[in-house]
């Protein structure tokens, strides 16, 4: 009886001790593949904000070529009144300014690996709450960057030909495009990487 006891409490025993391993090494599993997951989604974010900094920087050449643009029409508002008239180099480098103040410009920061993260679950996986508000504060900041740009324009586009150069001048939209955010962001996520 004490045999059948002792036998009947190993087997026991070994199959508790079969069912926690079996538990234990699916969670190390489980762990492993949601470290890859999250490695692999957040590779799509980095690259998605490197891109964007990039549209940032398009964005700041265009409005300091605008700005250049404006100072020019505004200083030389004669010639562009007198535009039939002038020699063929005059009358393009008038054109040239004229064609960037009234620039058709919108820019589009795509959020789609961020969609990504945040439909996957993966955000509450990262488990590094200042890289994840990171994240999120460098695409708030290319949303507004992109209504900005966009009020911008519209306003800008509302004014008349003269007065358009000098409105330019005063409102000033450079300082709307700051990618110190998104930069952030990107250093975050290199760091992380690096240490998973």
């Amino acid at each position: 009886m004490r045999e059948s006891v002792q036998s009947f409490f190993s087997e026991l025993l070994a199959v508790v001790l079969g069912i926690v391993i079996t538990f234990a090494v699916q969670g190390m599993i489980d762990r492993a593949h949601d470290r890859n997951e999250v490695r692999k989604a957040l590779e799509l974010v980095r690259t998605e904000l490197v891109n964007n900094r990039e549209d940032v920087s398009f964005l700041k050449e265009y409005l300091d070529q605008e700005l250049e643009s404006a100072s020019y029409l505004e200083k030389n508002a004669a010639l562009v009144e007198n535009l039939d008239h002038l020699d063929s180099l005059t009358a393009e480098t008038v054109k040239y300014h004229l064609g960037i103040v009234d620039a058709d410009v919108s820019i589009l920061f795509p959020h789609d690996a961020l969609e990504l993260l945040k439909m996957s679950s993966l955000f509450q996986k990262i488990g590094d709450n200042a890289l994840s508000m990171k994240i999120i504060r460098a695409y708030d900041c290319c949303s507004t960057m992109t209504s900005s740009i966009d009020s911008h324009i519209k306003a800008r586009d509302a004014q008349s030909s003269e007065d358009k150069p000098g409105w330019i001048l005063v409102h000033d939209m450079r300082l709307y495009a700051d990618d110190s955010d998104i930069s952030k962001a990107i250093t975050a996520i290199n760091v992380f990487l690096r240490k998973k």
